[in-house]
């Protein structure tokens, strides 16, 4: 668990700070002040900036991955993952991202590299010496003393390990992944809802387990006639033959199932909370606008579940929001989970002139919290 963090060179967070964190963690902030870039950063450093991570969050922004044909032949373009640095650029000098615990020297850093041939001097078997040219990766500031460049990439760096993507290399149907290491578990919730398919697979993953239970127990914050929950496969779909699975609930007084879409998104959108908490465990969970769908009267009965269910399966919680109902409600369950630390800081430009408009997180302490529940406290 993250006591603290940092976040330097990443989109709009070019020296963001937070000096403490708690086991669940509501960030909140005006539209496009950084706070899904927070969420994204941490998914990042779960994911030790595997390549399948950068693609996917790449992709969900329509940002190149790739190098394209322009690139390819020398024409200055979007280069892979280009836009993940401030500035939407690749910097002129050694600054990385780097995501992790302040004033650690074990936090990941992603460099942008470049890959030149250096001579070496190379002993055979037989112990003759030879000069030979191997590629290495090196940042922008030792390039004077190299003719040639023959690509560029990320050279990845985590507790000691390395690891590179090189951009000549990788292509859509060739992916060479290197890691730096195991990474933590992490599961991701969107604004948008889940597809019925992946929820289908998480809620196999714990069938007949006490996991279930809990997973019953909670639909039923919003629904108490809830009884049992089913995945089936839809007989009416049929594309390029893969099955579509979808999720029928047995009501109590109805004779027969009815489907979970027809219930609302706010059941849908709990079950896809409840069930992301068990793949996270000893990890993350993230979680963009956690009140979608869910009517401010339930909030604070899943805040309540999200404080215990973490603390029980060892999950650091992260959660933004803009909504002043879900800000109150988790102000009251985390003065009221003594337990369990909750936290909240708030996303934004810092007003001071020698900041020159940086993005800053303010933490509001329990006593600060317990001032949101008393009074309109704008934190927004």
């Amino acid at each position: 668990m993250l006591n603290s963090l940092t976040i330097k060179n990443f989109r709009s967070l070019e020296d963001f700070q937070v000096t403490t964190l708690g086991r669940v963690n509501l960030i909140v902030g005006k539209n496009n002040s950084g706070k899904s870039s927070v969420l994204e950063a941490l998914r990042i450093y779960a994911g030790n900036a595997h390549q399948d991570v950068l693609e996917k969050i790449a992709k969900g922004h329509d940002e190149p991955c790739f190098l394209d044909n322009n690139a390819k032949e020398g024409i200055k373009g979007s280069l892979p993952y280009e836009d993940l640095f401030t500035g939407r650029q690749f910097p002129e000098d050694e600054k990385p991202i780097v995501i992790g615990e302040q004033d650690d020297d074990r936090a990941l850093r992603i460099y942008h590299v470049y890959r030149v041939e250096k001579e070496v001097i190379a002993t055979d078997e037989e112990g003759n010496k030879e000069a030979i040219k191997r590629p290495v990766s090196i940042t922008h500031l030792g390039l004077t003393e190299f003719n040639q460049v023959i690509g560029e990439g990320l050279l990845i760096k985590k507790a000691g390990k390395t690891a590179g993507i090189d951009f000549n290399v990788i292509s859509p149907d060739f992916r060479r992944f290197v890691t730096v290491g195991k990474p933590l578990p992490c599961s991701v919730i969107p604004t948008q809802l889940l597809t019925m398919n992946e929820l289908a697979n998480d809620w196999d993953s714990i069938a007949l387990t006490e996991a279930e239970e809990t997973v019953k127990e909670a639909m039923k914050i919003i629904l108490p006639e809830f009884e049992n929950l089913i995945f089936v496969n839809d007989a009416s779909y049929s594309e390029n033959k893969d099955i579509r699975r979808i999720a029928k609930v047995k009501i109590k007084g109805l004779s027969r199932p009815v489907p979970l879409n027809s219930l609302g998104d706010g059941m849908v959108r709990i079950l896809q909370l409840v069930l992301k908490l068990f793949p996270a465990q000893g990890g993350f969970l993230l979680i963009d606008e956690f009140e979608n769908g869910l009517h401010y009267s339930v909030q604070e009965k899943v805040w309540r579940l999200l404080f215990e269910l973490s603390a029980k399966l060892d999950i650091q919680v992260f959660a933004t929001t803009h909504s002043w109902d879900c800000i109150e409600s988790f102000a009251k369950v985390a003065i009221e989970k003594q337990d369990v630390e909750g936290l909240l800081f708030r996303v934004g430009q810092s007003v001071r002139n020698s900041d020159k408009g940086r993005v800053i997180a303010t933490v509001f302490d329990e006593e600060q919290l317990y001032n949101i529940t008393q009074s309109d406290v704008e934190v927004r």
